[in-house]
C-alpha cells in the first residue's frame, strides 16, 4: 500500500508568496527609473539597460517560484505544472503591481497622468500634426492612460509575459516523475 502522507506543494501559495515580491520590486523599479530619469531615456541609449533589467528580474523570480515548486515536490515538476504556476504567478504579480500603480495614481502622485498627456501633446505638435488631430489622438490617450485601464493592462502584460517566460524556463526546470513509482 502507498505511502499518502507527504503532502503536494501548494502551488497557490508559492505563487502568492513570489507574485507579491515580484510586483513589489517590479513596481519598485518602475518608480526608481521614473525618478532617476532612466524611463524618459527608455528610447535612448539606456533604455536596453532597463529592459535587461526588468528581464532579469522576471527571469530570476520565475525561476526561483518554480524551484520552490520543484523542491517541495520531492524534486519533480511536470511541464505543465510549470506553466500553470507561471500562469498563477503572472496573474498574481500583475495584480500587485497593478494595485500599487493604482494607488500610486489615485493618491501619491496624481500629476504623473497629466504630466503623461503633456509630454504626449507636446510630441505630436512637434510632429506637426493638426488641432483635430491631436483631440482625437488625446481623447483615446486619456482613455487609455486611465488608472483602472493601466490596472487592467498590467494584469494581462503581466500574466502573458510570464507565461511565454515559463514555456521557457518550465522547459529547462521540468523533471517528470518516474511512472512506474
Amino acid at each position: 500500500m502507498e505511502n499518502h502522507s507527504e503532502s503536494n506543494p501548494s502551488t497557490s501559495l508559492i505563487a502568492l508568496k513570489w507574485g507579491l515580491i515580484g510586483g513589489t520590486l517590479s513596481f519598485l523599479y518602475t518608480l526608481l527609473t521614473k525618478y532617476t530619469g532612466l524611463e524618459e531615456q527608455f528610447s535612448e541609449s539606456l533604455g536596453w539597460i532597463t529592459f535587461l533589467v526588468t528581464i532579469g528580474l522576471d527571469t530570476t523570480i520565475l525561476f526561483m517560484t518554480l524551484k520552490e515548486f520543484r523542491t517541495q515536490n520531492q524534486g519533480f515538476m511536470g511541464y505543465s505544472q510549470g506553466l500553470g504556476i507561471s500562469t498563477l504567478l503572472g496573474a498574481l504579480w500583475g495584480l500587485v503591481s497593478g494595485a500599487y500603480n493604482y494607488i500610486y495614481l489615485n493618491f501619491i502622485d496624481t500629476t504623473v497622468l497629466q504630466k503623461q498627456m503633456d509630454l504626449a501633446r507636446e510630441k505630436m505638435e512637434e510632429q506637426g500634426l493638426s488641432e483635430s488631430q491631436i483631440s482625437e489622438a488625446m481623447k483615446v490617450s486619456t482613455m487609455m492612460m486611465g488608472p483602472g485601464v493601466q490596472f487592467v493592462i498590467i494584469v494581462l502584460i503581466s500574466t502573458l509575459f510570464i507565461f511565454l517566460l515559463g514555456l521557457i524556463i518550465s522547459a529547462v526546470l521540468k523533471k517528470e516523475k518516474p511512472v512506474f513509482e
